[in-house]
């Protein structure tokens, strides 16, 4: 059992249920309070500096927004999207679109017609996945060279594209996968959903407490891994590219070796379906 300081439960969400491995649930739990990183298995400990998502980016529409102001279509416009989860694509740090959105000029039946200007300009390239199944989702985030809309992706407008890599490879590496699975609704076993509240609160890497070098080293890794494949969450303790990507963040950040969180992720069972 996991004994928790009764401060830590007060006004807050409380991300004890959403693990079943206790090593798991106080490594989240040690991140989540003051930002730091302990490995089970480990005596090392080290500290990155967090803040919630909504301070270093814009949250774009959600699906329902996005189909009240357009609809999907082959042709070429001037308003690209991404379109899906389809594991088989989507398992490189780096997308691009495959199909475009037109403006509707009216309303859909009982919808309210949403603008042009009301959305376009939200448009990002940091892609987060929206609703992933966790045990078949290989990325958890994407960057696009170009500005898109989802239905099924925040789309988060940063302010440049070290930036964007830097936070795309941190929601992919291990500690980000440990506040995402913090933050998340659970909908059905391993499919879950980010609300755009939650989505605004999920602690991240504060890359604005990063010095140039340390963050012009994450894009320059995000760049060296950008069209590497990624396995399923399930087999992100195999996976060779997940493995590059958590010894680069360690190495860049100063971090404990992330190899022992990510097998024990791995294993959890809204990740991998099955029981401990």
């Amino acid at each position: 059992m996991v004994s928790l300081p009764e401060g830590m439960l007060l006004g807050r969400k409380w991300f004890g249920i959403q693990f079943s491995r206790a090593d798991v649930l106080r490594s989240a739990l040690r991140l989540l309070d003051d930002g730091t990183v302990w490995v089970p298995g480990q005596d090392a400990l080290a500290t990155v500096p967090l803040c919630p998502l909504s301070q270093v980016g814009q949250i774009g529409p959600d699906q329902r927004d996005v189909w009240d102001g357009f609809e999907r279509t082959d042709a070429v416009t001037a308003y690209p999207m991404v379109e899906n989860h389809d594991t088989e694509r989507r398992k490189y740090l780096i997308t691009e679109p495959d199909k475009f959105l037109a403006p509707l000029n009216e309303p859909r039946k009982g919808r309210p017609l949403k603008r042009l200007d009301q959305l376009w300009p939200k448009a990002g390239r940091l892609l987060i996945a929206e609703r992933p199944w966790l045990n078949t989702v290989r990325m958890l985030a994407m960057w696009s060279e170009t500005n898109v809309l989802s239905n099924v992706w925040w789309p988060v407008k940063v302010d440049d594209a070290q930036t964007e890599k830097a936070l795309a490879l941190w929601l992919n590496s291990s500690i980000g996968l440990l506040t995402v699975l913090a933050t998340r609704t659970s909908t059905r076993g391993p499919w879950v959903k980010l609300k755009k509240a939650d989505l605004a609160e999920l602690p991240v890497l504060d890359v604005r407490a990063l010095d140039d070098a340390r963050l012009a080293a994450l894009a320059d890794l995000f760049d060296e891994l950008a069209e590497a494949e990624f396995a399923r969450l399930p087999d992100m303790g195999e996976c060779s590219a997940r493995g590059r990507l958590d010894e680069g963040l360690a190495r860049i950040l100063g971090l404990p070796d992330l190899a022992p969180l990510r097998a024990l992720l791995a294993t959890e069972p809204v990740v991998s379906n099955r029981r401990l």
